[in-house]
């Protein structure tokens, strides 16, 4: 396979703003309860940012590096419906402390089990290819 097709199946896995949407369909919420469950995280009371809407704001952060939580929290609607239409900003900061890493951790390696033996990995050379980095190295032509 050349590197030019390489790096388009590549871009193709890179989401934009109108796919996000499209995560529930390999992220179900069933699943992110299970995950949940299995890494101990229980909510007793129902808050307007629910555990497993913080979930999405997680992926949301990582997909949107240039916007806040909140930005995040606010254009994806993740907020269960309520008096006001927005929550404050420090609520969403103290509903990503009572997830803990340890529930985005196991959803993550969940998925990644998942993906990979499901995954048709396109190869390069003989190798697979896993992920492209943009590192550019120069060297000095050699005969």
């Amino acid at each position: 396979m050349q590197l030019t097709k390489a790096l388009t199946l590549a871009n193709d896995f890179v989401p934009d703003s109108d796919s996000l949407g499209k995560l529930s369909d390999i992220l179900p919420p069933e699943f992110i309860n299970q995950c949940l469950e299995e890494a101990g995280i229980a909510t007793i009371r129902k808050r307007r940012l629910p555990l497993d809407m913080m979930i999405w704001v997680v992926l949301g952060m990582a997909f949107y590096r240039d916007e806040s939580v909140w930005d995040i929290t606010s254009n994806m609607q993740l907020m269960l419906p309520g008096k006001r239409p927005l929550v404050a900003p420090s609520a969403v900061v103290q509903a990503r402390q009572r997830l803990g890493s340890e529930a985005v951790r196991h959803i993550f390696t969940s998925t990644a089990e998942i993906w990979n033996t499901e995954a048709n990995h396109p190869t390069w050379n003989g190798l697979q290819l896993l992920g492209v980095d943009g590192v550019v190295w120069r060297a000095p032509d050699t005969k």
